[in-house]
């Protein structure tokens, strides 16, 4: 029979034993963690960390819009106050609102550029809205209290991320694991195609993002047409994200914003982003709505809005992939626009644009 010590022994032997694996694990995980993310791209930290990288003379940030809208490589160099600018990048946020573009401004802008262009949705001001600035990575103890103060609609969904953002920081196991079942499936292709597939499409778009300085468009829209999508009959499902329509909370991230580059020494320029007749025909009260306060912005603030109209853009239904976001031709087409306009504006002795140095 054992003695009630040595068995006692033996136990915290195999516990320690366990505890010494499972830090090798984790070591293990840690340093291959570019393996992992390389197969499971988190797009929006992605771009926010891809853009902090270096010093950028001109940032786009906005929701999906700008992700699948702005493509760096056709705007180019941008001549800006008799300067000529060259390191444009693209931070679009899919599924972001105004706090999201808040938040991601100012970890991937760390070193501020010149110029700060937000690409603006009516979607982007909608409180009925829940999700703030979408990586759990980005999230502290600061916003999470703010949010429950002035969202407390919000703060079950904020406290639940912001902990599993925390759990990601100390498992990477945990952080990883979406990673490393891409991996698997990418490695061992032939016994889940399905799987393998998604896996290589993720490590394309993160590639995508590394060397297009941020755009990559997600495949299923670059190359959809809204209009022969129409013609064949098929009807847009409802779009969630304007429905019960309100604007205040996420407005107020909109100021925080204008404030940033204000201090930063930032010209900050908003672009009322297109989107298509039929939309806008479904929710004439919510754009009004988000129309007046863009104005009310531009009045109070001084900010440069400019007003990419279908019509000044040069866009119809064959230039979207859905309702709200642009294809690869639509992409092309706003992008030489927006590179035209900003031109103009930087052009213009006269024109004041906040943030910018005198």
């Amino acid at each position: 029979m054992t003695p009630p010590r040595r068995s006692l022994v033996h136990r915290l032997r195999f516990v320690w034993v366990f505890l010494l694996g499972l830090l090798v694990f984790e070591v293990v995980i840690r340093l291959n963690s570019t393996t992992w993310e390389r197969h499971s791209p988190d797009g929006y930290t992605e771009r926010v960390s891809g853009c902090a990288a270096e010093r950028r003379d001109v940032v786009f940030v906005g929701g999906s819009p700008v992700a699948e809208g702005i493509n760096p490589a056709v705007i180019g160099r941008v001549s800006w106050r008799g300067e000529e600018l060259a390191n444009v990048y693209a931070v679009g946020l899919s599924g972001g609102t105004t706090s999201d573009v808040y938040f991601g401004t100012t970890h991937a802008c760390s070193n501020p550029p010149k110029v700060l262009v937000y690409g603006i949705t009516a979607s982007d001001l909608n409180d009925s809205r829940h999700e703030p600035h979408g990586a759990n990575s980005l999230l502290t103890l600061a916003d999470v209290r703010d949010w429950e103060r002035t969202r407390p609609d919000a703060a079950e969904w904020v406290t639940r991320h912001y902990w599993q953002g925390r759990l990601g920081e100390v498992s990477a196991t945990w952080r990883y694991r979406h990673g490393i079942k891409m991996w698997a499936a990418s490695t061992a292709d032939g016994l889940c195609p399905e799987t393998a597939s998604e896996a290589n499409r993720q490590k394309q778009i993160g590639e995508d993002i590394a060397h297009q300085r941020g755009y990559a468009p997600t495949r299923w829209f670059a190359g959809r047409s809204y209009e022969q999508m129409k013609q064949s009959g098929w009807e847009q499902p409802p779009f969630e994200y304007l429905h019960r329509y309100r604007t205040g909370s996420h407005l107020k991230y909109l100021h925080r914003l204008i404030d940033w580059a204000e201090t930063n020494g930032v010209a900050v320029v908003l672009i009322d982003m297109p989107t298509t007749a039929d939309l806008e025909a479904r929710h004439p009260a919510e754009f009004a709505q988000y129309r007046a306060r863009l104005t009310e912005v531009e009045t109070a603030r001084g900010v440069l809005v400019l007003r990419a109209t279908r019509e000044a853009v040069g866009l119809g239904d064959q230039h979207f992939a859905d309702l709200i976001h642009p294809n690869a031709a639509g992409a092309t087409v706003l992008s030489a626009w927006v590179k035209r306009e900003l031109e103009r504006v930087g052009s213009e002795p006269t024109r004041v644009v906040r943030g910018a140095a005198p």
